[in-house]
């Protein structure tokens, strides 16, 4: 069985981290986790209109890994629901905590 973060298909640079996400707008179950062809799962109540999906997205995935709103970004895609997504970490630790979440998750 392969790792997750091998799998989720992510770019490591210094505390960034880049990886894809697929996002499930108007889902009844908000939710993170699981993989789609190497990208993150992620299904949010909100609809795709005027960027209240892509807000919802980032609180999403702010909360999943812990990190507060404004060091998630969507870089590209925002309007489609494959997406990339950078996540700035402040240290190393934070990063670590991260990343046993993510393998926690998805094996």
């Amino acid at each position: 069985m392969s790792e997750p973060s091998v799998a989720l298909d992510r770019q490591r640079e210094g505390l960034t981290w880049k990886f894809r996400v697929r996002v499930t707008p108007k889902a009844k179950k908000a939710s993170v986790g699981g993989l789609h062809d190497g990208a993150l799962k992620v299904s949010v109540h909100a609809v795709p209109e005027d960027g209240k999906a892509n807000k919802a997205v980032i609180a999403s995935l702010a909360k999943w890994l812990r990190v507060s709103k404004g060091r998630v970004a969507i870089v590209a895609g925002e309007t489609s629901r494959l997406k990339t997504v950078r996540v700035d970490f402040k240290s190393t630790g934070e990063m670590d905590d991260a990343e046993a979440k993510l393998k926690n998750e998805l094996s």
